[in-house]
């Protein structure tokens, strides 16, 4: 009983008082800034005063030293720019008289001193002020009387602006405007210093209404540049879709306005400004290269329908693009059926899957949309005119079912067949004549004797719809049971149930 009542006096005397955690007299005190500028911070797309440069409140920095873990420290007041631990109780400490502090800001899943993955939506201040990725790493001394100090972070990404300067001549007035602007990085992030990933399409921060003085921000990561890489791309005002073509060679800590005149088929980059991004001194020279990508607006290809076997490939390619000039002629290939035929999206292959109709359209890779389609059908009689592709008729001669045929053996480069006979009764007369034709897209392949011209029996074959129909000659046509069709083979392989007779 004595120790119950002594536990309920001591629960009695806690209060909220009793948590409240001094803070230490070593606790290391922090305030930050971009570069030697206090107060001129992280990103803001508009940025025109020190208010906007400011760091927000509620902003977060992570801060570490050479022995101890992270602490978060938290923007308290955006007009004085001070700053406090985020957690209650967690503080760093002055264990040395010097120390090592490693920062970093945005504090975003995944971001770290040596690790950032570009946010790929910075279309508003918050979301692109969370692509500003700044480290720093720097010796400190504990100042004297308890000083905070000062870290000042480096910027590890570049900023472009992209300004709708003017629209050619062609457009009328109300269709001198821009949408679906996005703006390309080249690498999707920053690991150990380096570039890392491919290029990464971003949705950048907009101000205006599309029209001329609008402008598109993002933050990408800084490289060596990328001709061949989409790097601007946007709607003009009769739903076309332009691009720029090269992302310039960029450095971290500047910022580049690319003034950007919008005309049909074609953006001419009208002029290029690189300033510090910090100070927002305009630096002469730089590494952007004023440029301009001619888009596609045709393209015509090798084909525009073909007939194809099941199981057979045939390579579609482009004859010409227009204009000739354009900045990226390659293609993409597609197959809008690809249970009949498949396409290899980069080299124009086509492999028939099954009988039936696909579409297949090669689309200009610059953003343009152009596109040309070839039709494609594919049969099974189609594979009949592969190179070295061997179709068989056998059939009844006299009544006799031994086997008797013809068949054909189809050269490509000469577009005929070679012709063969065989079987134990018909196919040892002498008198035997026959016949492979190929005369479009029909095979036609008979069977006859000397002195009566081919009088005997006919097959025309029709490759595009696997059909086929029959021609008695004089000869056989009294005798329908002792003459006519026993089988149809391709290469080996029985055809005859997939055939129509008409």
């Amino acid at each position: 009983m004595a120790a119950l009542a002594l536990m309920g006096t001591l629960a009695s005397c806690q209060s909220d008082d009793d948590f409240t955690v001094t803070r230490p007299a070593n606790a290391v005190g922090i305030n930050f800034s971009v570069g030697s500028l206090q107060a001129t911070t992280r990103s803001n797309a508009i940025a025109t005063d020190d208010t906007q440069r400011r760091f927000n409140q509620g902003d977060q920095i992570s801060v570490s030293t050479n022995d101890q873990e992270a602490v978060l420290f938290q923007c308290t007041s955006t007009d004085d720019q001070t700053w406090t631990e985020t957690v209650a109780g967690k503080f760093l400490l002055w264990t040395q008289p010097m120390l090592t502090f490693s920062a970093y800001y945005p504090v975003t899943t995944g971001t770290s001193m040596t690790a950032f993955t570009v946010p790929t939506d910075q279309s508003s201040v918050d979301k692109i002020a969370l692509a500003d990725y700044m480290t720093r790493q720097q010796v400190i001394s504990r100042p004297e009387g308890g000083s905070d100090i000062q870290m000042q972070l480096e910027r590890k990404m570049a900023r472009v602006i992209v300004r709708i300067s003017g629209f050619g001549s062609q457009y009328d007035d109300d269709e001198k405007t821009v949408s679906n602007v996005s703006i390309y990085s080249e690498a999707s992030g920053i690991a150990d210093g380096n570039p890392t990933g491919s290029s990464t399409e971003i949705q950048p921060y907009a101000q205006g209404n599309g029209g001329q003085g609008s402008t598109y921000t993002a933050l990408v990561v800084p490289g060596y540049g990328d001709s061949g890489a989409r790097f601007i791309k946007l709607t003009d005002g009769e739903y076309n879709t332009l691009l720029v073509k090269g992302i310039p060679e960029l450095e971290a800590g500047n910022s580049y306005t690319f003034n950007l005149v919008v005309g049909k088929n074609k953006i001419e980059v009208a002029s290029v400004t690189v300033q510090d991004w910090t100070t927002g001194e305009t630096l002469d020279g730089g590494q952007a290269e004023e440029g301009s990508a001619t888009l596609v607006t045709a393209i015509t290809l090798n084909k525009t329908e073909t007939l194809l076997g099941v199981g057979s490939t045939e390579t579609l390619s482009v004859s010409s693009v227009t204009p000739d000039n354009a900045t990226d002629q390659s293609v993409t290939w597609s197959s809008d059926n690809t249970s009949v035929a498949t396409v290899d999206a980069s080299t124009g292959v086509v492999t028939g899957v099954a009988k039936g109709t696909a579409n297949i359209t090669a689309t200009a890779n610059d953003g343009s949309g152009v596109s040309a389609t070839c039709a494609v059908k594919v049969s099974t009689l189609a594979a009949a005119f592969v190179d070295g592709a061997v179709i068989k008729v056998s059939f009844k001669w006299r009544g006799s079912n031994a086997g008797d045929y013809v068949q054909g053996t189809y050269s490509a480069s000469s577009g005929t067949f070679t012709v063969s006979k065989g079987g134990s009764n018909w196919g040892t007369d002498s008198r035997a004549v026959y016949k492979v034709e190929k005369s479009g897209n029909n095979i036609t392949i008979g069977a006859g004797l000397r002195y009566y011209e081919m009088e005997g029996m006919q097959w025309t074959f029709n490759a595009t719809s696997d059909t086929y129909t029959y021609t008695p000659g004089d000869m056989v046509k009294d005798m329908p049971t002792e003459f006519g069709l026993i089988s149809v083979t391709l290469n080996g392989t029985d055809i005859t149930s997939q055939l129509t007779q008409q």
